[in-house]
Formats: structure tokens, sequence, C-alpha cells
């Protein structure tokens, strides 16, 4: 519950997350490690992923590690021009991950994106 996004001056936690109505297609948060998760009692994860969806998030596009600038940000603007094409969210994750392991062979730098929700277009 204590998950959260540094926003300026202030925070974005979980718990906000939680009682805030958040009707969008897809949430991208491309900092460091913004989709780590923990298991809690019950088994349940919980993170950043579980809030952004029940706040209203058709889908997410996280980080499950902590993330180089460049290659980030070759990867975010491939995957938006492969979604702007008409490609659906999973298409544009996997031809920008293409295009960023031509460049960069290393997992490193083009494994951490992952997407969660909703992934095709209906």
């Amino acid at each position: 519950m204590f998950s959260s996004i540094r926003l300026g001056d202030s925070y974005l936690s979980l718990f906000d997350l939680y009682q805030l109505r958040l009707p969008v297609e897809l949430v991208t948060l491309s900092g460091c490690s913004t989709g780590l998760n923990v298991v809690s009692s019950g088994d349940e994860i919980v993170g950043l992923v579980r809030g952004l969806i029940c706040a209203g998030a058709q889908s997410t596009l996280l980080t499950l590690w902590d993330v180089q600038d460049g290659s980030t940000s070759v990867f975010m603007k491939s995957f938006y021009q492969f979604l702007a094409s008409g490609r659906n969210k999973a298409e544009a994750l996997r031809d920008a991950v293409l295009c960023l392991r031509a460049s960069h062979p290393h997992p490193y730098y083009w494994a951490p994106f992952v997407l969660s929700g909703k992934v095709f277009n209906a």
C-alpha cells in the first residue's frame, strides 16, 4: 500500500490510486522499477499495476527494473509511433522491443517493459 510515484513535490500512493477514478485506455510509467509488485497476505499481488487497473486504466505499460534513460527514450518513441500507426498495444510493444533489441542486444535494455490489462483492441 506504500508503493508510490513521485510527482513533483508530492507522491501518488497505491492507496491514493484506489480512491481515484482514471478511465483511460493506457497508463505508461517509463521510470525505474514502476512495475514491481509485492505478494501480500492472502497471496494477493499488490503494486502500482493493480492500483492503476483498479482506478480504471484499461492497461498499463511499466518497467520491471531500473532502466537506462537513453534506451528507454528510444523504446518509448518507437512504441508510440507503432501505436499511432494502428498496431494494437501488444504489437506495438513487440515491434518496439525488436527495434531496440537491434541496437541494444542485451536484455537489460529491452526486456524490462511489461504490458498488463487489456492489450488488444476490441
